[in-house]
């Protein structure tokens, strides 16, 4: 009967550099981005919202929102015609970053780019579709984050 070596040989040099640096890169890579589920709203619980937030190589803040269980604006009170999405930056204050469509299944995505660091993002109702500043009806808000 042959006796077989157990012993563990070492990982090459190369192979053990390719292992850290993956992993030295999933570390930079989520590092550089921020999920932020949103709490329960009180106008539309059903509701489930989530905003991915990256940092891109030029320095501009790549912005992913998908929402869930989003009734139409219009089966609001009072009805609405139209969700925008906000962002609270720090030295810019608020900015419509664009609107949200529902489709027939309740959800709807928006993703966009921008130059400034926000620290907040919030849904509102909308008659208008291009509004200057938001309405008071507030449908989701996430809460202060950094990126």
């Amino acid at each position: 009967m042959e006796k077989k070596d157990t012993k563990k040989k070492p990982l090459p040099l190369k192979d053990a550099f390719r292992i850290l640096s993956f992993i030295f890169a999933a570390i930079l890579i989520s590092a550089c981005s921020k999920k932020v589920t949103f709490p329960v709203s009180e106008i539309v619980p059903a509701a489930e919202a989530v905003v991915k937030v990256e940092k891109d190589d030029n320095k501009n803040y790549e912005i992913d929102l998908e929402v869930s269980n989003l009734a139409s604006p219009d089966r609001l009170t009072p009805s609405r015609r139209h969700y925008v999405v906000w962002m609270v930056t720090k030295k810019h204050g608020t900015i419509n970053i664009g609107n949200l469509n529902i489709n027939r299944k309740n959800n709807g995505e928006l993703q966009t780019s921008t130059a400034y660091e926000p620290i907040r993002i919030f849904i509102t109702a909308e008659d208008d579709d291009k509004p200057v500043l938001p309405s008071t009806q507030v449908v989701l808000n996430s809460e202060e984050f950094k990126v």
